[in-house]
């Protein structure tokens, strides 16, 4: 088994460093970027005589609250990103280092807040994670003022892809999901939609985008929102069966949640005469959370499966070895948004190297290029205007009883281009 993984770990790293070669053979050639590679290039002339430079590398990873089950695997996806890029930087001959420093942003707004001041009163210049969009909206100030660059790997509020700003994203906005999400519900023979969704920036952003797009289709849809921090969801739970009931027959109720409010949403329905016998449809903020279907997996099976979109990451090589490395040392499936967190601690390290020194500023100018030309685990990584991964595909996930329990299984992928859903 040791000999196994060994070769599992030099396929990965051989494989990214060739990917990372190219993509610093292709900068050194952008004219905009030549005064970056000149100070590199002295440095690694004279790696013998340099010693070391130490780059800290921020994680911002929910490690408890709505997304704890999101955050640990981002947290481990980092892990093997930092040893693999060390590995790298040294066999090229870079004078970089990566350390990564990780903090608990608790999957909440104002605690990822006072974290990423506290990484930055370390010197930290690149931070990394933050699946909620909640916790991007109250890190960008800070990050925008004091050009800390803030890479998010599942923040996806249509209402943050803001161009110029210090805060990217390698997952696609909700511009991609919402259509996404439409089109599994009316394939599904569906055409009325009883929608209850978090009353915060993302879950309106994604609730809006469906419903246009659902509408567009020709369907009808009703909504209800709830306090995501409310600790009775009772009375959304109600309305929610009375917007169903309104709707009449071939109706499906569609949940924009996360993790924690998600399992409250559900136990009450699974008790409603209505909202029982209805099929429900989730989002990537549930999609193979193993605190669901450890949870409330049982009354997600009787809810129809709850099919969930979730970002899905163009299929590699790269990507199968990643995939069983980290199953082999964590034991558990690396969701696509630790893929991306993989990614993006690249791309961070990458632009650090590029640009020859360790600043917001210079990561923020040289991270768009290297986004261009990376091609990881989750393939290519090019970035739009606003600093969002351009487009994406989605996975449709579904929780059925196992053996050895109730378990995600992928059952359909969207294609963004043709507007299809495929049965897998």
């Amino acid at each position: 088994m040791q000999a196994n993984q060994s070769s599992q770990r030099k396929s990965v790293r051989a494989a990214i460093k060739i990917s990372a070669a190219m993509i610093v053979g292709l900068l050194l050639g952008v004219a905009l970027g030549l005064s970056y590679f000149t100070s590199l290039t002295s440095l690694q002339q004279n790696t013998t005589r340099v010693q070391a430079v130490v780059v800290p590398i921020g994680a911002l990873v929910e490690l408890t609250g709505d997304l704890e089950s999101y955050g640990k695997r981002d947290m481990h996806a980092l892990e093997l990103a930092v040893e693999d890029i060390n590995a790298f930087a040294e066999q090229v001959g870079s004078p970089f280092r990566f350390r990564l420093l990780v903090e608990d942003t608790g999957t909440n707004p104002e605690q990822a807040r006072a974290k990423i001041q506290a990484l930055a009163a370390q010197g930290v210049q690149a931070v990394i994670g933050l699946e909620a969009s909640s916790e991007v909206s109250q890190v960008k100030q800070f990050a925008d003022a004091n050009k800390v660059v803030v890479v998010s790997v599942g923040s996806t509020a249509i209402s943050l892809a803001v161009a110029g700003d210090y805060v990217f994203r390698v997952v696609p906005s909700d511009v991609y999901q919402g259509r996404a999400l439409a089109r599994l519900v009316f394939s599904s023979g569906f055409r009325g939609a009883a929608v209850i969704y978090r009353n915060d920036a993302w879950g309106k952003g994604l609730f809006e985008a469906f419903a246009a797009r659902f509408r567009e289709l020709g369907g009808s849809v009703e909504a209800v929102a709830f306090d995501p921090n409310a600790q009775d969801v009772s009375g959304e739970v109600a309305r929610l069966a009375e917007a169903a009931s309104k709707l009449g027959p071939s109706t499906a109720v569609v949940l924009i949640s996360f993790e924690d409010d998600g399992i409250k949403v559900i136990q009450a329905a699974a008790q409603n005469p209505t909202l029982s016998k209805l099929k429900w449809f989730g989002t990537d903020g549930v999609a193979l959370s193993t605190k669901l279907s450890d949870q409330v997996g049982g009354q997600l099976v009787m809810l129809g499966g709850f099919p969930c979109t979730i970002f899905q990451p163009a299929g590699n090589p790269q990507q199968q070895e990643f995939i069983e490395r980290f199953r082999s040392r964590f034991g558990e499936y690396p969701h696509s948004y630790a893929m991306n967190a993989y990614d993006a601690a690249w791309l961070v390290a990458l632009s650090v190297m590029a640009a020859g020194q360790y600043s917001g500023e210079a990561i923020a100018k040289a991270l768009p290029t290297v986004a261009q030309h990376y091609y990881g685990v989750t393939g290519n990584t090019a970035l739009d205007q606003t600093g969002d991964r351009s487009a994406g595909d989605y996975a449709v996930w579904a929780v059925i009883r196992t053996p050895s329990g109730y378990n995600w299984t992928q059952i359909a992928l969207y294609d963004s281009q043709a507007d299809t859903v495929v049965k897998v």
